[in-house]
């Protein structure tokens, strides 16, 4: 029988899309042993392409990631869809597609409708590349 771990221990690569009527950007974590690597890219439609320009790039401690994905509840985002909510005409959509544990995938998305623990853990994004 195979049990699924209830919480990340290691981090391959997350990447958190968010798009809008005026913003379009990715961030992406790339976790190494000690450091893992924040970026915030910026896409552009060119060539019938998306392209990813970087904006920011931080290093920060793995175990601070860690902390804050399971703080938010990362792993039991995977199959969340949230619907966008009824008479709301513009809003955030958003894709988070991750590998953790060694090869344990998690996929959510939503359009203006978000999982618990979303917000913090975009803030933290945030707050690490803004102090750089």
């Amino acid at each position: 029988m195979l049990f699924k771990k209830k919480t990340i221990t290691s981090i391959e690569v997350v990447t958190l899309h968010l798009s809008g009527m005026r913003f379009n950007f990715e961030y992406e974590i790339v976790g190494k042993e000690n450091k893992s690597e924040i970026t915030k890219y910026s896409m552009r439609y060119e060539e019938e392409n998306d392209k990813r320009i970087p904006q920011r790039s931080v290093e920060v401690p793995t175990k601070d990631v860690l902390n804050v994905m399971n703080k938010c509840r990362v792993l039991g985002w995977d199959g969340f869809h949230g619907k966008h909510p009824r008479r709301i005409k513009d809003g955030t959509m958003f894709t988070l597609t991750a590998t953790v544990n060694g090869g344990v995938s998690i996929n959510a998305s939503g359009s203006h409708n978000f999982p618990k623990g979303f917000h913090e853990f975009r803030s933290f994004i945030e707050e690490r590349l803004a102090e750089k």
